[in-house]
C-alpha cells in the first residue's frame, strides 16, 4: 500500500526526469540513513487578503501593518544553501503568496529547476493566465486550500485546467470534524480529476484538535499526502530532520505551525541551523510533534503501531509553539523583531490595508477562515 502511495504522489509531483532523479536520489540518502533534508515551507511573505479564523501563521502574519517581503537574492542564496543540502521540494506559502507581484519571478529565479516546486494559494487571485504563468516559471503544483470559508473563491475548473497543462493539484485540507463532508468532496474530486488531498495536522487554535476518525479511515488514502508518510517515509514526523519552515523574517523552524525559531537566515547561513535541529530532533520519535492531547498521542501510537514517549508532548501554553514550557524551549533563539512587536502589542482586531481585501480586483468584505493559506 505504501510503496503504491509514495509511487502516486512521484508521479503528482515530479514534472521533469531531473526532479525524478532528485527525488529517488534523496529516497535512498534517507533510507540509509544519511543526514538529508528534503523539503523546505518557505513564507515569501506576511500579507494576505484574507483574515482566517485561526490562521497557522496569524502571530507571524500581523506582527505590522505592511511587513517587507523576503527579497529574491536573499530566496535564491537560502535555496542554493537548501539545495546543498539535499532539499527536493520547496514549498511557497506566507501570507498568500500570489500578492507579491514579482512572484513568479521570484520562482524562476531563486530556485533551481531540479527542486519540485508547489504553491500554496486560498484561490481568490488565480486565474487561467496565472496558471500558465505559474508553469512557465517552473511550478510543479498548485496546492489550493479548500474548507468551509474557501467555498467562493475556491473554483474547481482552475484545478481541471492546471491538469491540463500538465501541472499537478492538491486540494489542501485541515483535518477537524467541522471540515469532515468538505474533505469528503475533495477526495471525491480528487479521484475524478487527478488531484491528491494534503491533509493538515491541525495545531490546537479555536478548534477541538484532529478528527481521528475521518483522519485514520483515509490517511493511506493514495491520493492523500501527508507530511510524515511523504518526507520521512515512515509513521514519524519530519519536523526538524526531513522537513523545516524558513519565515518571511528569515528565521528557521521546525515546522510551520510551531514557531520555535533555531536561527535567523540574516545571521548565519542554513547549514547549521539545520544541522543543529536535525541532530536534536533525529533523536525524537514522535507522530506529529504538534500533538498537545494525551489522548490523542496514544490513539496515534496504536493506530501507527508505535510506542513513541508521551513524554515529548507538546504543551498547551502557546498555541503557536507547542514547545513552550518543554525541555526544547531552550534550543530556541529569541524570536524576531516581528514577533516580538506581535506579542507586546494588546489583543484586538487585526487590519488588512484595504487595497488587498479585493478579489481579483473587487472589493470584497474581510473574512474568517479555517484554514491556513
Amino acid at each position: 500500500m505504501l510503496i503504491r502511495k509514495a509511487f502516486t504522489q512521484l508521479r503528482m509531483a515530479a514534472r521533469n526526469p531531473s526532479q525524478v532523479r532528485r527525488v529517488l536520489a534523496s529516497e535512498l540518502k534517507m533510507r540509509s540513513g544519511t543526514p538529508t533534508l528534503r523539503s523546505v515551507e518557505l513564507a515569501v511573505t506576511w500579507v494576505c487578503n484574507l483574515k482566517c479564523e485561526f490562521c497557522y501563521a496569524e502571530d507571524l502574519m500581523y506582527a505590522q501593518k505592511r511587513p517587507p517581503n523576503m527579497p529574491i537574492d536573499f530566496v535564491r542564496k537560502m535555496m542554493d544553501q537548501a539545495h546543498e543540502l539535499g532539499v527536493v521540494h520547496v514549498n511557497i506559502t506566507g501570507g498568500e503568496p500570489m500578492i507579491r507581484k514579482d512572484l513568479f519571478e521570484l520562482i524562476d529565479r531563486a530556485i533551481p529547476k531540479d527542486i519540485v516546486v508547489s504553491v500554496v494559494t486560498n484561490s481568490t487571485l488565480l486565474t487561467e493566465d496565472k496558471i500558465k504563468s505559474f508553469k512557465d516559471a517552473g511550478v510543479s503544483t498548485i496546492q489550493m486550500s479548500y474548507g468551509q470559508y474557501y467555498l467562493k473563491s475556491f473554483k474547481r475548473e482552475y484545478g481541471r485546467f492546471a491538469r491540463s497543462l500538465g501541472l499537478g493539484v492538491t486540494i489542501s485540507v485541515v483535518n477537524i470534524e467541522s471540515e469532515r463532508q468538505n474533505i469528503l468532496d475533495a477526495l471525491k474530486w480528487a479521484e475524478e480529476d487527478d488531484y491528491s488531498v494534503l491533509f493538515n495536522y491541525p495545531m490546537r487554535y479555536k478548534n477541538g484538535g484532529l478528527d481521528p476518525e475521518l483522519y485514520w479511515k483515509y490517511r493511506y488514502h493514495p491520493r492523500v499526502r501527508e507530511d510524515n508518510l511523504f518526507w520521512s517515509g515512515k509513521d514519524r514526523c519530519p519536523a526538524g530532520t526531513h522537513k523545516i519552515y524558513v519565515t518571511n523574517d528569515g528565521d528557521v523552524m521546525t515546522c510551520d505551525r510551531i514557531h520555535g525559531s533555531f536561527g535567523n537566515l540574516h545571521q548565519e547561513r542554513l547549514e547549521p541551523i539545520w544541522r543543529r535541529m536535525y541532530d536534536e530532533f533525529i533523536k525524537v520519535k514522535s507522530f506529529c510533534l504538534l500533538e498537545t492531547c494525551p489522548k490523542q498521542w496514544t490513539q496515534n501510537n496504536e493506530r501507527a503501531g508505535k510506542s513513541y514517549d508521551p513524554s515529548l508532548l507538546g504543551s498547551g501554553q502557546d498555541p503557536f509553539n507547542v514547545f513552550k514550557g518543554t525541555k526544547f524551549e531552550k534550543l530556541t533563539v529569541p524570536a524576531t523583531k516581528f514577533t516580538q512587536d506581535m506579542m507586546s502589542r494588546s489583543s484586538g482586531s487585526r487590519e488588512i490595508p484595504a487595497d488587498l481585501a479585493k478579489v481579483n480586483g473587487t472589493p470584497q468584505p474581510v473574512k474568517q477562515s479555517v484554514e491556513r493559506d
